[in-house]
């Protein structure tokens, strides 16, 4: 299931007080973002640019496919995770062109053991 924005939210909190970070100012500095946006990101007004995920989550401490999930972009349950290609500086995301043959592919591989 999707993260809702209020789990959202309160992961963030949860996660910045792990960390001892008070503010999200704190934590846009961290991660050379602006406050507002990580705002909207965590409340599921805006997705965060794919230059700006690797930053945020190394703010955080945690991978980008948690970011991902925790702002409602993934469901860890049901969609397959993307393919993360880094290319000099930037990371981009992309998902198997036949989403249904992998998802086949790992049930078959699941029923032979």
């Amino acid at each position: 299931m999707h993260a809702t924005p209020e789990q959202s939210a309160s992961w963030l909190r949860y996660r910045m007080a792990e960390l001892g970070i008070h503010s999200l100012d704190e934590l846009a500095e961290a991660c050379g973002s602006d406050k507002g946006n990580l705002s909207r990101i965590f409340r599921q007004q805006q997705r965060p640019r794919v230059d700006a995920l690797e930053p945020l989550a190394a703010g955080l401490q945690v991978g980008v496919y948690k970011i991902l999930v925790r702002i409602g972009a993934v469901d860890p349950d049901n969609d397959i995770p993307p393919v993360v290609t880094k290319a000099g500086r930037k990371v981009t995301f992309s998902w198997p062109k036949d989403r249904s043959r992998v998802s086949a592919a790992a049930s078959s591989s699941s029923s032979r053991r």
